[in-house]
């Protein structure tokens, strides 16, 4: 399921903050909870400090869950492996503007669109706004790092990220553009506002959504906080 417009604001679990030692019942687990998307983090081991999960693991949570699959690739080369996420069924893929590519960050744009699929940019909190100006009249989504990407749990960054992320909202006004904002990173219903009133309606909540015995509980909060 996919929002219709940018105004349509939703929490999105993150299955790197699960138990994947039950993963069946982890993602059942979201979906009880009022979940329409779920964030599956890629990460190589190489773009970033840490190691997560491939389209193996893709394929697998597809099978469990009609979900909306968010598919972040925290990797080098996502040209390289997009086949293979797309044959796993994720939905939407969002891939770096600061990664290293065989051919280009359009082409992999491109070609995820050919897929019938949707496609994301996302910018390290390093990374300016102005770096995803030649991709934002073609992406369905803009993801706005607000942590360093690689392990969960760090607090959000507020000062290094809002003021970049109402720069994309503001852009997208001002050019009649239709692109989602997510935040990912330090999202809990203390800060989720702030991400809100910067333009941001897709929030990414890792320990904040599955951390909590009841999740149904935690997720109403989360979706509240953002209302």
């Amino acid at each position: 399921m996919r929002p219709m417009t940018h105004e349509n604001r939703l929490i999105l679990p993150s299955l790197l903050a699960a138990d994947w030692s039950n993963i069946a019942a982890e993602v059942k687990r979201a979906e009880d909870a009022g979940a329409q998307w779920l964030h599956l983090d890629v990460m190589d081991g190489n773009f970033v400090d840490n190691i997560s999960f491939g389209p193996q693991m893709v394929q697998t949570v597809r099978k469990l869950t009609r979900m909306y699959m968010d598919v972040h690739l925290m990797i080098h080369r996502p040209d390289h492996y997009l086949e293979r996420f797309l044959k796993a069924g994720a939905d939407n893929i969002t891939i770096h503007a600061e990664a290293r590519y065989d051919s280009s960050v359009a082409e992999t744009l491109g070609r995820i669109r050919a897929a019938g699929r949707h496609c994301g940019l996302a910018l390290h909190p390093d990374t300016p706004f102005e770096a995803a100006l030649p991709y934002v009249a073609d992406i369905d989504l803009l993801l706005v790092m607000t942590v360093v990407p690689g392990f969960g749990g760090q607090p959000f960054m507020e000062k290094e990220t809002m003021p970049k992320l109402a720069a994309a909202r503001d852009h997208r006004a001002a050019h009649g553009l239709k692109y989602h904002l997510e935040v990912d990173g330090g999202i809990y219903t203390h800060t989720a506002p702030i991400a809100r009133d910067c333009g941001a309606n897709l929030f990414v909540c890792g320990t904040s959504a599955f951390g909590p015995a009841n999740m149904g509980e935690a997720m109403a909060g989360l979706q509240a906080s953002v209302a």
